[in-house]
């Protein structure tokens, strides 16, 4: 009996595994397709005579150090051999080898087996989610470190997925705020009125999205203590806007923002934060929200606003609002995710002239 990685020629023995050992939530051929050719995926089974018994396929999110255990099956008849402990194994190893810190996994709340399973094999519960299946099942997040001297994933620690393409600030924003006040609501109604509080307005022919000046405001407004890091003073992601009217009219909202601001305590640096003097706020129980460019994980060249809930010498933990689901990405693969310091570095920026902003806020 061999664990080798699984080719398209495994494909319709796959699906026979599949279908035998699961009645819902099936991954579907398309699905096995995908994972199969993806460069984020990587399949294995364990073969014996050229009949496959069972398989596992691990995802990796791009430009992090975190791996998820997506799937794993061995067919009723070869339980109880540790085929699924081998297979958990050879997947650990490879997330190791390609510099991953945790391997994560969801697993249904019933399937005691399972769960037992993991349990022994050191995976510890970091999270839950309600109604997670098809038939309303709720699941457990789990996590292992693969590495030793790493920052644990707190448990339960809040998450919220943006409802638009255009609300990662204000999603980033509730899920900074509920780790430091758990009584903060997160849901559409409150993602959208920070939305419009905090926006530049123009969407289709301009930015769009939400101004870190009115961000701070919006958070500020809501009862914490805020403090700005800008890179420079000039108005943020107005080079953006082709047409010389909406320019004005977004310079012209920055400056009320700006204008606002001085009524308030907020602090406003106009200095880029240093990974050290992020660190030294993280450790001093502030939670901050970032704005960084996605070009490192999707290779699309967009603002995006993600929230950093702790930290440590080597690793920046960052929360996504945005799962990647065409990669079958959930909340899993967004919580806390593992991005080295010096790589943190390179993405917490944006544009041309590398424009650096970061909120941080505390009680």
């Amino acid at each position: 009996m061999i664990i080798r990685q699984a080719t398209k020629n495994d494909l319709s023995q796959l699906l026979t595994v599949e279908e035998t050992c699961f009645t819902e939530d099936r991954l579907t051929r398309r699905s096995f397709k995908h994972f199969l050719s993806s460069a984020t995926a990587w399949v294995q089974v364990v073969e014996e005579h050229n009949r496959i018994h069972g398989y596992s396929i691990t995802l990796f999110r791009k430009g992090t150090c975190l791996s998820r255990l997506y799937s794993l099956a061995v067919l009723p008849q070869y339980r109880g051999k540790k085929l699924a402990e081998q297979l958990i194994a050879q997947s650990e190893q490879y997330a190791i080898d390609q510099g991953c810190i945790f391997l994560r996994l969801e697993v249904r709340t019933d399937n005691q087996a399972a769960i037992t399973l993991y349990q022994r094999l050191n995976f510890r519960t970091f999270g839950h989610i309600s109604h997670y299946y098809a038939d309303g099942c709720n699941a457990i997040r789990m996590e292992k470190t693969l590495i030793r001297h790493v920052t644990k994933t707190p448990k339960a620690l809040p998450y919220y997925k943006q409802s638009t393409e255009f609300t990662c600030g204000p999603s980033a924003l509730m899920i900074a705020m509920k780790s430091l006040e758990p009584a903060t609501t997160m849901d559409i109604l409150e993602e959208l009125q920070i939305w419009r509080e905090a926006t530049t307005v123009f969407m289709l022919a301009g930015h769009g999205g939400c101004s870190p000046f009115g961000l701070a405001l919006s958070a500020w407004k809501r009862g914490f203590k805020v403090q700005l890091y800008a890179s420079s003073d000039e108005v943020p992601f107005v080079d953006s806007v082709r047409d010389k009217e909406k320019k004005a009219i977004v310079s012209q909202i920055h400056h009320d923002f700006v204008n606002q601001i001085e009524q308030t305590d907020i602090e406003v640096n106009y200095q880029a934060l240093t990974a050290d003097k992020l660190l030294e706020h993280i450790q001093d129980g502030m939670v901050a929200i970032t704005l960084i460019s996605t070009w490192q994980f999707n290779r699309h060249k967009i603002p995006h606003w993600i929230a950093v809930t702790h930290a440590d010498e080597e690793y920046v933990y960052l929360s996504d609002p945005e799962p990647d689901e065409e990669m079958m990405h959930t909340g899993t693969d967004n919580i806390a995710v593992p991005v080295r310091g010096s790589d943190f570095s390179q993405i917490a920026s944006y544009g041309k002239k590398r424009q650096k902003y970061t909120l941080l806020i505390s009680l």
